[in-house]
């Protein structure tokens, strides 16, 4: 018995004495404060442990919704005796939970206090609560000098102010979604205050429409969706990655850039959006549908990858659909073309655009095509659409081609002829095609169309 009893107070030892690190790691592992503060009960030596955790991570997924969980981020906050916390995470995915910005004021204050290097807080959706008029709500950011990461998805109706003075002196990503800013402010925090900043994601409200300018030298990643803007001006040497939305008038200074993503709401207009000093060559370009337009290609001469989406829904009467054809006459030299044709509304023809875009791929090595239709008639037979010059395959020359890769996404009439038209390319160096369709058989009727050569395979999606 004295030996067995000697045993268990071991026993009991081995876990008394285990490293705060090694505690920490299991405890961080649990993914729950709640849960991490249960294992009080395991040990004497447990008990404070959970509140020295590096890392606080407290979500409603887990805990119970409403607002005993705003109070229960408040006592997590206050009983918290950590040196240094890494990362504050508060994720709110409930839309039942009503929160007032003065909720997360002690949380922010906590942040930059206690010098968090990871902030993250998302607060749940607060249109089931809007009233005939909303209450406007605000808060301020305060400076986290020792951040290096800050999410914030707030809510439209709350303005977010940003404190004048001080600098985020280690922040390089800041990520914020939701919420009503002013624009001067945008700029300068960005521009003054973030010396550091490498990426930026923006899908906010101006509170005013006003200009917004970004000069900064270390932005390598930005994504720009903010209403109201009237002219977005950016100088950034180290940009890299662009995605933009939402900028009537546009100037962009950046030497080093490599991605474009433009969708913006009022499409591209040379004599108001400029690309000064970018580079010729981009390793992907990604147009929107308001956006496929001859003079954003012609601002490159070549992309890897080619990225363009076109909703027919909007292409009505010949003039529209003859404005279409020129806009993508001539595409920029590209290794790689994806298209997404949507034809919901349509009553064009898709094989039309197709092979009207095709004529300008000489040079391309891998085509995607996504069609999304749920039409299950053609044209008329007097539509300028069917036109023989453009729906013919005759004289196209794909000359670098090898492989292509067509889905049809619902049941779209003239899909087997389309296939059967695009076999009739000149294409000597193809290897491989890949159809997706709901449509079944199609192996038998696609397979014996193609040289022996090309690998045919037919998947029923």
């Amino acid at each position: 018995m004295e030996e067995g009893g000697r045993h268990d107070h071991d026993a009991g030892d081995r876990i008394s004495s285990l490293p705060d690190d090694l505690l920490f790691s299991i405890l961080l592992r649990i993914g729950s404060i709640r849960a991490a503060a249960r294992t009080s009960v395991l040990s004497r030596r447990w008990r404070h442990v959970w509140a020295r955790l590096p890392e606080l991570r407290l979500g409603t997924c887990d805990e119970q919704p409403g607002a005993t969980f705003l109070d229960f981020v408040d006592a997590v906050l206050d009983a918290c005796s950590a040196p240094a916390v890494h990362r504050l995470e508060v994720a709110m995915y409930c839309h039942g939970l009503r929160v007032h910005a003065c909720r997360l004021v002690p949380w922010l204050r906590f942040a930059s206090q206690r010098r968090v290097g990871d902030i993250h807080i998302q607060v749940p959706s607060q249109k089931k609560f809007f009233l005939s008029k909303p209450i406007k709500e605000e808060l301020e950011l305060p400076v986290c000098d020792g951040a290096t990461r800050i999410t914030l998805s707030l809510e439209r109706r709350w303005s977010l102010r940003l404190c004048p003075a001080g600098s985020f002196m280690s922040l390089t990503d800041l990520h914020i979604s939701c919420a009503t800013m002013a624009g001067s402010e945008l700029g300068n925090l960005v521009s003054e205050q973030c010396p550091l900043l490498r990426n930026l994601y923006l899908f906010v409200r101006l509170a005013a429409a006003s200009n917004v300018s970004i000069h900064s030298n270390s932005l390598q990643s930005l994504s720009f969706n903010v209403q109201n803007t009237q002219k977005l001006e950016v100088m950034a040497p180290k940009l890299e990655v662009l995605a933009v939305c939402d900028a009537t008038k546009a100037h962009i200074s950046a030497p080093k850039l490599s991605v474009v993503s433009w969708d913006n709401d009022t499409g591209y207009n040379p004599l108001c959006h400029h690309f000064a000093n970018a580079a010729r060559h981009l390793r992907l370009l990604h147009l929107g549908s308001k956006c496929v337009s001859a003079s954003l290609m012609r601002q490159f001469d070549e992309v890897d990858v080619l990225k363009l989406k076109l909703n027919l829904l909007n292409i009505k009467g010949t003039e529209a659909y003859t404005n279409l054809l020129n806009e993508t006459a001539a595409l920029p030299k590209c290794e790689e073309l994806k298209l997404r044709v949507s034809l919901r509304a349509s009553q064009h023809n898709f094989a039309s655009i197709m092979f009207h875009i095709l004529r300008s791929c000489n040079n391309t090595r891998r085509i995607s095509i996504k069609i999304d239709s749920s039409m299950v008639y053609l044209c008329p037979s007097s539509c300028f659409c069917l036109g023989p010059q453009i729906f013919k395959a005759d004289g196209i020359i794909l000359e670098s081609l090898e492989e292509v890769k067509i889905t049809f996404i619902r049941h779209c009439y003239g899909q087997v002829q389309f296939v059967e038209e695009f076999a009739r390319c000149h294409a000597p160096s193809l290897k491989k095609l890949v159809v997706n369709s709901p449509t079944k058989g199609l192996q038998e009727m696609v397979g014996g169309l193609f040289d022996p050569d090309v690998t045919v395979k037919c998947n029923v999606i």
